[in-house]
């Protein structure tokens, strides 16, 4: 019998054309002109400029938008795509709508609150161009996370902290288990999105964790250690339109956690129902495992307050022994003390005073 030792390789990719250089930006926001207008100076400072922006506004007021681009007019030179939803339809929808007209050899997600560094589309994309990486269905790069809180219009930058999600290889278990990916650190080809299809739009929250995990099943994502990207995050009270999905959505990510995760596992005993004793083995190990490793440390937990007792005791004696020969020292010194006449006498004698 004879395996194929690389599944996960995009074939598709292989041979792919590595010339172009298009960035198609996905952009969606509503009623946050503040982060909009820092994520348009985001994306026009890129020292990479062959790219075009579709930013579409869900739901929101339409003329804030509009002047907000219009700002930048001259500088998007025509690259920029507006559209216009009526009515929210959701993050996914949204990003959907843009991805049904996109155009471009790449594909990046650029949220509206979120920012790059200058360099990100430049790094991103001549990784991807090289030959020899033509089997990564995308890339993403490391990040900063930036808190802030945004009062009366004005950002105020609180503190900033390394990545807590950072892994140097996405590794398909991990990212099973959690999204460790947030989309403005990923840039994704272009035919690896065509061969996935578009965003989950049934799916409130957590659609980036379904497009990154659908992204892996036809091709590794590659890293990049550096902090290319900035993940902005807000405290969830008082920010309104401004919280974050992720904190101040935080009970409906923890909801659709559990869905997204129950609708994984009914999909795949769905197509194939022997797989359940299979999961009944394999939970059944973990178990063994854990509460074996449970009993180790409760043993290991028991032996140490064994050895504090001992080791107690042990100095209890240490304390008690000096204690007497400190009590002895006084005695000697007290002795001492009442001889010196007897002292002085000698001396004397010896012809010393």
């Amino acid at each position: 019998m004879q395996f194929d030792f690389f599944p996960n390789s995009m074939r598709s990719a292989q041979h792919a054309d590595t010339s172009g250089t298009r960035v198609a930006i996905l952009t969606r926001t509503r009623n946050r002109p503040v982060t909009l207008a820092r994520a348009l100076v985001s994306v026009l400072s890129q020292s990479h400029t062959d790219w075009h922006l579709y930013l579409v506004n869900d739901g929101g007021d339409p003329a804030i938008v509009e002047q907000l681009v219009q700002n930048h007019e001259s500088a998007f030179q025509g690259r920029v795509t507006l559209l216009h939803h009526p009515q929210s339809l959701g993050m996914e929808a949204a990003s959907n709508a843009a991805l049904a007209i996109a155009e471009g050899d790449f594909i990046v997600v650029h949220d509206d609150d979120d920012s790059w560094h200058l360099d990100f589309l430049t790094t991103t994309v001549s990784f991807l161009r090289r030959p020899e990486n033509a089997a990564y269905a995308a890339v993403a790069t490391n990040c900063t996370v930036i808190h802030e809180r945004i009062e009366s219009g004005v950002i105020t930058e609180e503190q900033r902290s390394d990545n807590p999600f950072w892994q140097s290889q996405i590794d398909s278990a991990r990212l099973l288990s959690r999204n460790s990916i947030p989309p403005i650190t990923l840039l994704v080809r272009k035919s690896a999105v065509d061969a996935i299809g578009p965003f989950n739009a049934a799916l409130p929250v957590l659609g980036d964790w379904d497009f990154n995990l659908r992204v892996l099943m036809i091709g590794d994502i590659a890293t990049i250690d550096q902090p290319l990207a900035y993940y902005h995050w807000r405290r969830s009270s008082g920010q309104g339109a401004y919280g974050n999905s992720v904190m101040a959505g935080s009970d409906q990510h923890a909801l659709y956690d559990v869905l997204y995760r129950n609708s994984l596992v009914r999909q795949l005993l769905a197509k194939e129902p022997s797989y359940l004793g299979l999961m009944q083995v394999l939970m059944r190990h973990t178990e063994d495992q854990v509460a074996q490793l449970s009993r180790q440390i409760d043993r290991n937990a028991q032996l140490a307050g064994e050895r504090y007792l001992e080791v107690r005791t042990i100095l209890r004696g240490i304390e008690q022994t000096l204690q007497q020969t400190q009590g002895n020292t006084q005695a000697v010194r007290q002795s001492w003390a009442r001889l010196l006449p007897v002292r002085r006498m000698v001396a004397r004698l010896r012809g010393r005073i």
